[in-house]
């Protein structure tokens, strides 16, 4: 009888421990909308999420609304887990932020209108940059334009 008790109370305690870390929850395109703006989310290039530390994850459909969204004070700082970006080139996928390195072009449109998109290779992002007339940007630069452009 120990032994059984014994394997449920450490099945329990590793659920009871994973089961605390927040995960990134899927987007569902075309059900799930904006936490930021409320448009139904769509295009599998350009989601994005924040997930909070109690593991409430806020679904985008663009960049620059996860980022009016942090702007903004939506979520405290210290209460984000993190935040997940679509790599363009892996549509419906989300990856950590410190994956990601963001362009900002005046030919490849985003579903907002200010033209982030994001990519996982320094390599891919500076062909996307040339190819369609853009610049790299780190997400302080997403940040500070998004402030400058969008919401003032």
């Amino acid at each position: 009888m120990i032994k059984p008790v014994a394997t449920l109370t450490v099945f329990l305690t590793t659920l009871l421990i994973t089961g605390c870390e927040p995960t990134v929850q899927a987007i569902n395109y075309g059900q799930d909308g904006c936490s930021y703006c409320r448009m139904t989310i769509v295009e599998e290039h350009y989601g994005s999420e924040l997930l909070t530390t109690k593991g409430k994850a806020h679904k985008f459909d663009s960049i620059e609304c996860l980022a009016a969204f942090a702007i903004k004070g939506e979520v405290e700082t210290e209460k984000i887990h993190g935040m997940y970006f679509t790599d363009f080139e892996d549509a419906g996928n989300l990856h950590p932020l410190n994956e990601i390195i963001f362009v900002h072009t005046q030919k490849l449109k985003s579903p907002m209108g200010l033209n982030l998109s994001a990519y996982r290779t320094q390599k891919t992002a500076d062909d996307v940059a040339l190819l369609y007339f853009g610049e790299t940007m780190t997400w302080e630069q997403v940040q500070s334009y998004v402030e400058t452009a969008w919401l003032k």
